[in-house]
């Protein structure tokens, strides 16, 4: 490649050859005025990955391609970045699909950011892994309790609010200054549950950059069908919806007894009405198979989650929130029973 690029863009994959094509292909087509690369890095894998790569680098100068024989997507990511061309590097995953725009939006944030210490982040829908369409009872604000990330409008984002790695755009100034990914936490082949992403946002908010979110930056992530289940749904919303008790006040309040105390009468009534409603629309849902009687149980999971642990919020003793417990797990138990556990 001769010419001088403006943006390079990272992709490292391990054993992931079946979703390859599609997402070079949605790189390929980039409706974008500013020159890029891709750099497509083969993480040690096993199949036809090396093919496939090489194959996409004959048909089209822009991509280049190296492999990483250590396993794990922080060095894959990290001897992505030392091959880059540009200032400006963004990140995309083997299973995502980038938006036609997608180069560009992040082009036009960064223009409007101008001289900021910024790293931006965009938005990620989850899609059928063979992106075919969602099973019939499933609707689309379900997606929340699949890996949404949204938040809608351009801002910078506060403390818990994060970008995900699979979507990101990074100043090469800001590795030089504050290092690369931190391969101790990063992902491993098949391993979940790493947060090289989370961490290098941790250790550049500490410095002073912003983390900001670009709506227009849009990817979609392949979820496999097989774990897209009523169940399993249900019982994301009533974790997500203890969760969210806590989101925004833990990190002003720090502790759990400082958060404002929720009266336990209203308390203890709005956890037993919520998960009236919940074994309502379940029963609904399991007569029926009836889309919007599944998302009405949907939000009572999330409700019943959510008044469970606002018992917590403010009190020294957990004695209410341990008896309000005894009545609210076997309740969730035996109606994630009842809801069906296949796509």
């Amino acid at each position: 490649m001769s010419f001088e690029v403006a943006i390079s863009v990272i992709m490292s994959t391990h054993n992931r050859a079946h979703y390859l094509p599609d997402a070079l292909r949605a790189l390929a087509a980039q409706d974008c005025d500013v020159p890029f690369e891709v750099i497509l890095i083969d993480n040690a894998s096993t199949d036809d990955t090396a093919g496939v790569f090489q194959e996409w680098c004959q048909r089209d100068s822009r991509f280049r391609t190296a492999q990483e024989p250590r396993l794990g997507l922080s060095y894959g990511k990290n001897a992505g970045i030392n091959l880059a061309r540009a200032p400006l590097l963004l990140f995309s995953d083997d299973d995502m699909l980038v938006d036609r725009y997608w180069i560009s939006s992040y082009h036009n944030c960064f223009a409007r950011r101008k001289d900021e210490l910024v790293l931006v982040g965009g938005p990620i829908i989850p899609t059928p892994h063979d992106l075919g369409k969602w099973p019939a009872w499933f609707e689309g604000s379900a997606l929340a309790d699949l890996g949404l990330l949204q938040y809608r409008e351009e801002r910078a984002l506060e403390n818990p609010e994060y970008v995900w790695g699979g979507n990101m755009a990074v100043p090469a100034r800001l590795f030089d200054r504050f290092g690369l990914w931190d391969a101790t936490v990063g992902r491993k082949g098949d391993q979940r549950g790493t947060f090289e992403d989370t961490e290098f946002q941790d250790r550049v908010r500490k410095e002073g950059v912003l983390v900001w979110f670009c709506p227009g930056a849009t990817v979609y992530h392949r979820i496999h069908r097989q774990t897209v289940t009523p169940r399993q749904i249900s019982s994301t919303a009533f974790n997500r919806g203890r969760n969210a008790v806590f989101e925004n006040t833990l990190p002003i309040w720090h502790e759990v007894r400082l958060v404002p105390k929720r009266n336990a009468v209203i308390g203890l009534w709005a956890l037993v009405s919520s998960l009236f409603w919940w074994c309502l629309w379940v029963m609904a849902f399991w007569l029926l198979k009836d889309k919007s009687c599944f998302n009405r149980a949907r939000c009572a999971a999330f409700a019943s989650g959510h008044s469970l642990d606002s018992l917590r919020a403010g009190r020294n003793s957990m004695r209410l929130f341990h008896g309000a417990s005894r009545i609210a797990f076997p309740v969730r138990r035996l109606l994630l029973r009842l809801i069906p556990d296949h796509p």
